[in-house]
């Protein structure tokens, strides 16, 4: 309702396990070592699970060996820092009804602009995009007419499997050109300690280019929140999905809302024909109705 609001996270139970167990491991000697057999810690133990996680929520569909990982205080950090850069010199593009922050943390806000077109040197998207939950052709028209993509995998994990794969399949033809930033906060419910994390292509233009800044800014990584993360049942997580899930089907459905099984449960947007009900004007802009939810805690 606000234009400055991120998308409001539901917590897990799951969660809070994953935080206990993090916190309970943690030694007076990791918080001295954080910057050297921590940055070990990052690479050689983080990373190639945060990759096999993520392959294995795209079904297999996606292969990520030949990505380089580096992080920051949190997703939001890292994209805003990129597409500040970017935007320095070259436009940046994002999708029109798409995520906000893609632009609201920057300055250089006259080379960043809402245009389905695609055409600059970047081109940004949430993944599932906060439209409905979905990556939809033109969505993928405006990708591939960009030099580079930053795909931001927000609520991939609450959306079905099939979902999932079918996404990322469809999301191929761009990767090789794609920055890929998880975030932890939202699609984990992670969001007592920020985590952000970009895996690049090795062979990718802005790896060369940005590669000294991006080593920097992973020196103060947050551990806590990667060991929580390692420590994240998301089986557990995915079973309270599908109930939220279910709750946001018959919301809709007892108010007689278009109810799309589709996509992600946790955003839903709508295209209103006829006079918008005065309770919903807060909720539109640019023609579009978008209902975050917040289902009870299950």
């Amino acid at each position: 309702m606000e234009s400055f609001r991120p998308l409001l996270p539901v917590g897990y139970a799951a969660g809070v396990e994953a935080y206990q167990r993090a916190a309970a491991m943690l030694t007076a000697r990791d918080l001295t070592t954080h910057y050297t057999s921590g940055l070990d810690f990052f690479h050689q133990e983080f990373v190639p699970q945060l990759k096999q996680r993520i392959e294995g929520l795209t079904g297999d569909a996606w292969s990520l060996d030949d990505h380089v990982a580096f992080a920051a205080g949190s997703d939001v950090d890292f994209m805003t820092h990129l597409v500040e850069a970017v935007a320095a010199g070259q436009r940046v593009t994002l999708f029109p009804g798409d995520w906000y922050g893609f632009r609201v943390g920057c300055t250089q806000t006259e080379r960043i602009v809402w245009d389905a077109s695609g055409d600059g040197g970047l081109a940004c998207l949430c993944v599932p995009s906060v439209r409905n939950g979905h990556v939809t052709e033109p969505m993928l028209d405006f990708l591939n007419a960009s030099q580079a993509c930053l795909l931001n995998l927000n609520l991939f994990p609450t959306m079905a499997a099939e979902d999932r794969r079918s996404t990322a399949q469809s999301l191929q033809t761009v990767l090789d050109k794609s920055i890929l930033s998880i975030s932890f906060s939202r699609g984990f419910g992670l969001t007592a300690s920020q985590l952000g994390v970009v895996l690049v292509p090795r062979e990718h233009p802005y790896l060369e280019r940005f590669q000294t800044q991006w080593s920097w800014l992973t020196y103060f990584y947050n551990a806590l929140a990667a060991r929580a993360f390692l420590e994240f049942d998301l089986d557990a997580a995915q079973r309270v999905d599908r109930l939220r899930a279910c709750w946001v089907h018959s919301w809709l459905a007892e108010r007689r809302l278009p109810c799309v099984t589709t996509g992600s449960y946790y955003v839903k947007s709508f295209h209103v024909e006829g006079e918008l009900p005065e309770c919903y004007t807060p909720l539109q802009r640019d023609g579009v109705v978008r209902l975050c939810f917040k289902p009870p805690q299950t």
